[in-house]
């Protein structure tokens, strides 16, 4: 007989299930376990579930044939792509900030963007560090980051909702049901900082139009004005964030 050990998580980027296996004939070394969870820890990843089984071979269809449970886990080659690829689950994105305020509300692409540099503009003032690491470039109505512009310029001037269109996952917490906007942030690393900034943006300027918004971040000095110029979309570095950002006022 043969034991295995598994690990299994869901993966928002590759939007599946990815899993670590580890075979042997004799029972696995503890210490190999215990280095094992002890770097998933570290990751600070409380959804991967682990595992241990007994079947008649060492290969992965053997552990498929016990459970179909493991039929959908898409086993990664080695211990560390399986790291890697929680590692890079752990980071934000712009579209996922972006996502969020959309789980909170409807709102048009022009606010969502200025949403988007407003949480980013807060997190950085708290913590001194950048929330994501998408750029922020100055364009004509203020401040975007190009990758929110990419996925959402087909709206245009209309509402943008988050529905079984676009955002059709949820995930599953002991029996909660959460969209994916906002079941993401869960796995993410530092969540306790950054959603209780992303819902003070919401409490703050969620009920300002995106026109009053473009208004606020072309204050006078202020980050926009500093750098932008005509079709350059110049860069808001977090250095101008930092020194012009108080001159953004309503």
């Amino acid at each position: 007989m043969y034991q295995h050990f598994i690990l299994v998580a869901s993966s928002y980027t590759e939007g599946a299930r990815i899993g670590f296996h580890l075979s042997s004939e004799k029972q696995i070394e503890k210490n190999i376990i215990e280095d094992k969870m002890k770097r998933i820890t570290q990751i600070k990843r409380e959804d991967v579930g682990v595992h241990l089984l007994m079947t008649d071979s060492s290969d992965w269809e053997s552990v498929i044939k016990l459970d179909s449970f493991f039929e959908d886990v898409i086993v990664c080659p080695s211990f560390e792509k399986f790291e890697e690829a929680l590692m890079f689950d752990s980071k934000i994105s712009a579209i996922d900030v972006a996502k969020f305020f959309l789980a909170v509300k409807p709102m048009s692409h022009l606010k969502l963007q200025k949403l988007v540099y407003l949480a980013y503009k807060e997190y950085l003032f708290k913590y001194k560090t950048s929330l994501f690491e998408e750029k922020i470039v100055a364009y004509k109505y203020g401040p975007v980051v190009e990758e929110v512009y990419q996925t959402f310029k087909e709206y245009g001037a209309d509402a943008i909702k988050i529905d079984d269109k676009t955002d059709n996952v949820e995930y599953l917490l002991k029996n909660i049901h959460l969209p994916q906007a906002m079941g993401r942030m869960l796995l993410v690393k530092d969540v306790e900082k950054i959603v209780p900034i992303l819902f003070k943006i919401i409490d703050n300027y969620g009920d300002f139009s995106g026109g009053e918004l473009v208004d606020y971040t072309h204050s006078e000095k202020g980050p926009w004005e500093t750098v932008y110029e005509p079709y350059a979309n110049r860069k808001i570095t977090d250095e101008v964030i930092l020194s012009q950002a108080h001159y953004e006022k309503f």
